[in-house]
């Protein structure tokens, strides 16, 4: 099983009466988004997708969907400014052994790949980072047990 984690592009910063849960993508992250998508596409990813119901998280999606066909796409506010913990405890409950991509947030987006690559991961806005399991599926993975396969951001 492949991991595909992905923080969201670049977004517009928050007022002081702005909701964060639907600040949107700025013009660079719109870039950002579809140079990954671009990128993403010479690796022909068909795979199932998790993403936050965060406006600047589905907007990134949008965007790679275009040069993309994802199987299936679930959307969930759990996933919003989630953990680590509750990035594990969802994969944990699926024993899929199936490719995955998540949209998502820091920190947690960041400290689920540091966890199961047991190297310090920050990921930046837009960055993607792929992760194999081997032959093990989702809720078989742990601290330690996956292996770098690719990293990527768009520098503009």
């Amino acid at each position: 099983m492949k991991l595909h984690l992905i923080r969201h592009a670049k977004t517009e910063q928050a007022s002081f009466n702005e909701n964060d849960f639907n600040r949107r993508l700025m013009e660079r992250g719109i870039l950002q988004a579809k140079a990954l998508g671009d990128y993403m596409k010479n690796y022909a990813i068909n795979c199932e997708v998790w993403c936050s119901e965060a406006t600047r998280t589905k907007e990134t999606l949008a965007i790679l969907a275009q040069k993309n066909a994802f199987k299936k796409i679930s959307f969930s506010s759990e996933l919003y400014l989630c953990s680590k913990r509750t990035f594990l405890e969802l994969l944990w409950k699926d024993s899929s052994d199936k490719d995955l991509i998540i949209v998502g947030h820091n920190f947690g987006i960041s400290d689920l790949a540091t966890y199961f690559l047991g190297e310090d991961i920050e990921l930046r806005t837009g960055e993607y980072i792929g992760i194999d399991f081997g032959d093990y599926a989702r809720n078989e993975t742990s601290n330690g047990l996956g292996k770098r396969i690719d990293r990527w951001r768009f520098e503009n």
